[in-house]
């Protein structure tokens, strides 16, 4: 199992790349349809809807299509089903997402889901893996997300 200093440095980047998808996408969006509406109030949504389908469908396409985000990929990990070692369906994938989205929504819950992997045996799985039946693994050189 991976280090879980891995595992939040490869959160850290897909933060980073979430962000600079919402300033890319979801502000000029939101400006634009303010502009052309003159409505603040449709930019705001606009921006806001933007945003949200941005985060939404970064990491369970990405985990579905790729076996992990950008940031597990530049770290090195995968996610795979507990299972068997294959990739996660976009169904398991989004949920396993939207498991994550929820749990941080409770106070201390993203703290706590996130140090679970510390003293999860002998999976490491945080909650979010256990929901979706997932482990985020080392992935092997020329791997291509496959199986373990």
């Amino acid at each position: 199992m991976p280090n879980p200093g891995v595992r939040l440095g490869a959160r850290i980047i897909d933060i980073l790349i979430i962000l600079v998808g919402i300033f890319v996408i979801a502000i000029p969006a939101g400006a634009a349809m303010a502009a052309v509406a003159d409505n603040d109030n449709a930019g705001a949504a606009t921006m806001a809807t933007a945003g949200l389908g941005i985060m939404a469908l970064y990491e369970p396409l990405m985990t579905h299509l790729y076996g992990g985000t950008l940031g597990k990929r530049v770290c090195g990990l995968r996610v795979a089903r507990v299972s068997d070692g294959q990739k996660l369906s976009l169904g398991a994938a989004f949920g396993r997402w939207a498991v994550y989205q929820f749990i941080g929504l409770v106070p201390f819950g993203g703290l706590i889901n996130a140090l679970s992997c510390l003293w999860d045996k002998p999976l490491r799985q945080c909650f979010h893996d256990k929901a979706a039946s997932s482990v985020v693994v080392k992935r092997r050189w020329g791997q291509s997300g496959n199986h373990l």
